[in-house]
């Protein structure tokens, strides 16, 4: 069934990116729809990781929000040689992103957005100055503008990059009641395991978010084999798990925008190579997006050149920083690990990149002046000695 109605913009997923989005927007007076395949709330695998970064993109502030204050981490390679790192300040907050999500989505609908669930777009369609949304259940839709926030694989992503083959990394995780857990102002981190990637356990009040992510195809592994011998090593009680694709940012052509549709979040590939946040980036390139419409609707500028311009200084170049740091250290995990054991000095700065207060460039800087400094035979002579 044909809606009659021509929304200034339609919004392809009720995720963060796509409900930070849709707030700025009908915060500006503009007609947003918003459709997801779901209805809300609904449960969301991930880590629920949230860097003290995002504060600069969240409508709400992040003391606000219920979850764990997280001061540390501890390290270990395949279940071994743990080490700690504690900072006197938290480096994130620990949500449950089921009820994050939908705090970001009624915020939205508070503000004038319209939320249709349960409609999953399956095809778009140019249509003069227009374009037209089919759902699975045949409903109709048209905007002027489409902001894509359905992920990777989602039917927004495809159409502006028809064909893309760039294969995902994935992700296991389960949700575990671990009473131990209570209290814990740290989060693990197990390396060594899992190919470009590492294995995790969160402190959840109580519950235990725990998980892998890698990107299979950088070595031929049984992921959910691994992911069993983690949890062994760790005494974790296996539960039902949830399995989801991670789209990673790389040196590879992909199209973000046109004169009438952005991809922001995942649909973006907007995810951290090395260490797999994507939340920070679903919330900046919300904004950016938003950002653009508004400017594009008011002024008539070319709004694919300004959301490219936005996310090239904001997003991209953090991202390219990232995956220096990724393809330098991942195939060298071992050499990493335990140079971070060793120098109390790296194993902060590495903190601090992920609660995000320092950026992948300085850090990228500080490691390999620390390995020129020292030359990596010497290296691998003081770490392994």
């Amino acid at each position: 069934m044909m809606n009659r109605k021509l929304w200034d913009v339609a919004i392809i997923g009720a995720g963060p990116a796509g409900s930070t989005a849709a707030w700025h927007l009908a915060d500006k007076g503009i007609d947003v729809l918003v459709l997801d395949k779901h209805t809300f709330p609904r449960t969301k695998p991930c880590g629920g990781a949230l860097s003290n970064k995002v504060r600069r993109f969240l409508p709400f502030s992040l003391d606000s929000l219920e979850g764990d204050d997280i001061y540390g981490a501890e390290f270990s390679y395949k279940g071994r040689d743990a080490f700690k790192i504690m900072m006197d300040a938290r480096i994130a907050k620990l949500v449950h992103r089921g009820r994050f999500d939908h705090l970001l989505l009624e915020l939205s609908t508070s503000r004038g957005a319209c939320f249709v669930p349960e409609e999953k777009v399956v095809d778009i369609r140019r249509r003069d100055d227009r374009l037209i949304l089919t759902t699975s259940k045949g409903s109709i839709f048209a905007a002027r503008v489409l902001i894509g926030a359905d992920g990777p694989r989602g039917v927004s992503a495809r159409y502006l990059n028809p064909g893309h083959t760039v294969p995902m990394g994935v992700a296991l995780e389960e949700e575990t009641r671990l009473d131990a857990l209570a209290g814990r102002s740290w989060v693990s981190l197990d390396f060594g395991r899992f190919p470009w990637g590492y294995g995790w356990i969160f402190p959840k009040r109580g519950n235990a978010s725990v998980g892998c992510g890698a990107i299979p195809k950088r070595k031929k592994i049984s992921l959910k084999n691994e992911f069993e011998r983690m949890k062994q090593d760790f005494n974790l009680v296996s539960g039902k798990g949830k399995g989801w694709l991670l789209p990673y940012f790389g040196d590879f052509a992909y199209k973000r925008a046109d004169r009438q549709v952005l991809l922001v979040g995942d649909a973006a590939r907007f995810v951290d190579p090395f260490l797999g946040e994507g939340i920070y980036y679903a919330l900046a390139s919300g904004t950016f997006a938003a950002e653009s419409v508004v400017k594009t609707l008011d002024k008539g500028v070319d709004m694919s050149s300004l959301y490219q311009s936005l996310i090239q200084s904001e997003i991209i170049e953090e991202l390219t920083h990232a995956v220096r740091m990724a393809e330098f250290v991942y195939p060298r995990i071992k050499l990493g690990f335990y140079a971070l054991k060793r120098s109390e000095r790296l194993g902060r700065l590495y903190v601090d990149v992920m609660s995000g207060k320092l950026p992948y460039k300085r850090f990228n800087e500080e490691l390999f002046r620390a390995i020129k400094d020292t030359g990596v035979r010497k290296l691998k002579k003081l770490i392994f000695a």
